[in-house]
């Protein structure tokens, strides 16, 4: 059965989208995406071989050799040049930027992304690489919270609290934004008194947390 993280990456696919999922562990996601007609076929990919033959299994388990290519690869760097939409989920982003740091990049229109952490870093970096922002989604998932993203190819100009909490996300999900302020809390307990000018910038982010969850 698909987790609500992964079945909330597969309500962002477009039937005429042409993906490569990087990182595909066991191909559960493409494996649904094809299995329920979301997309024809799908590149699936992992660096590591022993995942990349789970998927495989599974992909014949299901009889769908035809329709799910499974490919051995560290990111971008091996590309079928049909492939116009990225999906990115369970990894940093720093691993992340790592793989999208190819020249390759140049032929992917669309970008969904889950990352692990750091989302004002990814954001940051892929406007840069002139993207934009076309959505953003929470999801809660066995006691986490994930973030979607999507990028596609174009300019457009995003201010610092858009890059670190969202263009989309900073209006509303009030539960999200009480669980950062839970946690920015708690980073302002154990910072030494004596560290004045952090503890000033941690409670000025605090601050605008407390908007944000109201």
């Amino acid at each position: 059965m698909l987790s609500n993280r992964l079945k909330s990456i597969a309500c962002l696919i477009k039937k005429e989208d042409k993906v490569m999922d990087i990182g595909c562990d066991h191909a559960i996601l493409g494996i649904y995406l094809v299995k329920n007609n979301i997309l024809e076929n799908i590149v699936v990919s992992d660096i590591n071989q022993k995942a990349l033959n789970n998927a495989i299994k599974n992909i014949k388990k299901y009889k769908l050799q035809d329709k799910i290519d499974p490919i051995l690869s560290n990111g971008i760097n091996i590309i079928d040049e049909n492939i116009n939409t990225i999906i990115i989920s369970g990894l940093g982003t720093n691993t992340i930027i790592k793989i999208l740091s190819h020249p390759n990049l140049k032929q992917i229109n669309k970008l969904i992304i889950q990352s692990n952490n750091d989302h004002y870093l990814l954001r940051k970096y892929l406007v840069l690489k002139e993207y934009y922002i076309t959505h953003e989604s929470i999801v809660y998932d066995r006691g986490h919270y994930y973030i979607n993203i999507v990028f596609e190819k174009g300019k457009r100009k995003y201010s610092f609290k858009e890059l670190k909490y969202g263009p989309f996300l900073i209006n509303g999900n009030k539960k999200y934004f009480e669980f950062l302020l839970k946690k920015k809390r708690a980073v302002l307990e154990n910072i030494p008194k004596y560290k004045i000018i952090t503890i000033i910038k941690h409670k000025k982010e605090e601050i605008f947390l407390k908007r944000l969850a109201k």
